[in-house]
């Protein structure tokens, strides 16, 4: 049982290595670039042993791919159990995922090179297309509990949830590439009101 356990500690942390350095390297290099040969040189370890854990390039960014939603998805629950009115819950929603994406920028690279990818090779990487859906339904089904049915349908929620997403990660994509740094010049706080204003305009006031 001992050697058991040690092997099992040894697989686990030979995993976590590789999944290190493939978000590293993918968020240096990108995922085009980036192949299994570089990880496995990168993480000291052979090819063998990658694809004892992960049977292609794909499926680690998959692996990665979903820990990173889900990571997410969590701090969004818990910052949004703290709001005491609807619309601090959506604000509270809203600035979660800026604040996740503003420290994980090799997440945030990440997210944007997967959905090119998935335009380019929708077949072979269709798994990946679920975290995405994960995510947007997620979001779907918490404004769908703070807005009122009666002015959205399902689809227009759909519709706000994408523009929430896409807010978040192309705003602070954007900044990235001006080179504005953290608290400085723009603010996570103009968005985030200019997105509470376009739902307020919309007909209805959140209590």
């Amino acid at each position: 049982m001992a050697v058991e356990r040690r092997v099992e500690r040894r697989m686990a942390t030979t995993r976590e290595r590789l999944v290190n350095t493939a978000l590293a390297l993918f968020a240096t290099h990108g995922i085009y670039d980036a192949t299994v040969e570089d990880i496995t040189e990168a993480a000291d370890v052979g090819k063998g042993t990658f694809y004892q854990h992960f049977p292609s390039k794909t499926a680690i960014i998959h692996h990665i791919l979903h820990d990173g939603v889900s990571e997410l998805l969590d701090r969004c629950r818990r910052e949004s159990q703290l709001a005491k009115t609807h619309k601090d819950r959506v604000k509270r929603l809203l600035s979660a995922q800026f604040r996740f994406f503003d420290e994980r920028t090799d997440l945030l690279v990440l997210f944007h090179q997967v959905r090119g990818l998935l335009k380019l090779k929708p077949r072979d990487v269709r798994s990946l297309q679920k975290e995405y859906d994960r995510y947007i339904r997620f979001l779907t089904a918490e404004l769908g509990t703070l807005l009122d049915r009666r002015h959205y349908s399902r689809t227009r929620l759909m519709q706000i949830a994408c523009s929430m997403a896409g807010l978040v990660t192309g705003y602070l994509s954007y900044r990235m590439i001006l080179g504005l740094k953290k608290h400085e010049a723009i603010d996570l706080e103009v968005p985030t009101r200019l997105f509470l204003e376009g739902i307020g305009g919309n007909g209805q006031a959140m209590p």
